[in-house]
């Protein structure tokens, strides 16, 4: 039940930062098209991908990688130990990773909420609201959060798929 509820909201949450990435190709395609065809460029454009879709891009999906453990890891010795020490290593360091990026969820929720407060916006061609996007982050660790504390959970507990789920590895050939 828990483990569907997380990966449906890693699910959605990636699905936003998806969708933030297929806007900000779109308006920037629009903008540039617009520029050099019509000599009208969209307004806000590096506004909107620096403070909207970048954000969504980076955040959203922390939570659906780490379920693919897709982040970048590199086992110099970790591949070689074995599987029940590879597990506990590997829920230890998922549960550092809960410190940090709770911590990190916590300043950034009490910045949105501030920033929330009072309204932010940016001056450009065009006054543009930006106090949104700072939920984005919390938002985003926030999910990771429950991931990693999750896995780590699973992982205590001898769950072993959760070690090589969506993980591919790429070998370094040397070229001599």
């Amino acid at each position: 039940m828990i483990e569907k509820l997380v990966r449906l909201l890693a699910r959605i949450f990636g699905l936003i930062g998806m969708f933030s990435m297929f806007a900000m190709l779109l308006h920037v395609t629009l903008d540039v098209a617009g520029k050099w065809l019509l000599d009208m460029p969209l307004p806000v454009t590096i506004e909107m991908t620096s403070n909207y879709y970048m954000v969504g891009v980076v955040f959203f999906p922390l939570a659906a990688v780490e379920l693919r453990n897709g982040h970048i890891s590199v086992e110099i010795i970790s591949q070689y130990l074995k599987p029940r020490i590879r597990r506990t290593l590997i829920a230890i360091v998922s549960l550092m990773g809960v410190v940090y990026f709770s911590l990190l969820t916590a300043r950034t929720w009490h910045d949105a909420i501030n920033k929330y407060e009072i309204g932010e916006y940016l001056y450009g061609t065009v006054p543009l609201q930006v106090w949104q996007t700072r939920f984005f982050v919390p938002l985003g660790c926030g999910l990771l959060v429950i991931v990693l504390l999750w896995k780590a959970i699973m992982l205590l507990r001898g769950t072993e798929r959760l070690v090589s789920e969506g993980n591919t590895t790429i070998e370094l050939e040397d070229n001599r």
